[in-house]
């Protein structure tokens, strides 16, 4: 394995072992986010779940925002060029919030919700904040930035490989409408 596949694993492997293991993680994701009391509201955002949400609430907002994501991302890969498949697209969307779904059961761990409330809780009185406490948030800070960059390069990725896209505004007509997605999806769901 090298680095091209690492960033690019829609050029190596098959797309029906792909969708199987984006479909394995989306479940994954939904089980995750129960226990961490999360919903995956957008494709690159997850947000608290509110209060009584259970489990089929969380399949409900993340199917929709999946769904919602594939969909729009089709058509403008139709628009783009019309032999682009179905299935790389899904695999695209899914394959690309693996690295996302990483950062999720940290984010529960009980030490690491303790940390993030004392430094809500001290923000006026940045002297007070323990140390631990802010390393730990600024380290897994960085460490979720980096997780968020990889998910984004796997999404341009499958979508370049899928679309076979090359020029400069195209990539600006998806990264435009990769935002709206993502923006739209957080207000409706």
């Amino acid at each position: 394995m090298n680095w091209k596949t690492i960033f690019n694993p829609f050029l190596k492997f098959d797309e029906k072992k792909l969708v199987i293991a984006g479909i394995f993680v989306f479940f994954l994701n939904i089980f995750i986010c129960y226990y961490v009391d999360f919903v995956n509201d957008s494709i690159f955002h997850y947000s608290n779940l509110d209060e009584g949400q259970g489990i089929l609430d969380i399949l409900k907002i993340n199917s929709l925002s999946y769904i919602l994501a594939v969909v729009i991302i089709f058509i403008l890969a139709k628009i783009l060029n019309s032999k682009t498949r179905f299935i790389d697209i899904l695999n695209t969307v899914l394959i690309s919030q693996i690295p996302l779904m990483v950062m999720i059961p940290v984010n529960g761990l009980p030490f690491y919700k303790k940390a993030v409330d004392n430094l809500s809780e001290n923000i006026n009185t940045p002297q007070s904040i323990p140390v631990g406490d802010m390393a730990m948030v600024t380290v897994w800070g960085f460490v979720s930035l980096i997780l968020l960059v990889y998910s984004i390069v796997l999404y341009y990725n499958g979508f370049k490989t899928a679309t076979n896209i090359k020029k400069w505004q195209h990539i600006v007509l998806f990264a435009f409408v990769s935002l709206v997605i993502t923006i739209v999806s957080q207000v409706i769901f």
